[in-house]
């Protein structure tokens, strides 16, 4: 699909978007910790 001769270089792309899929899920899940800290914060 990706026309790469050396399956290398398709794994290099593969262990690029995994390593991006978990830092973008790492800053959503602060940022929801930081929304939760608000609404405590809020409440008290």
């Amino acid at each position: 699909m990706l026309r790469h001769k050396n399956l290398r270089t398709t794994q290099h792309y593969a262990k690029v978007l995994d390593s991006k899929v978990s830092e973008d899920m790492r800053v959503l899940k602060d940022k929801f910790n930081n929304i939760e800290i608000q609404k405590k914060k809020q409440v008290q």
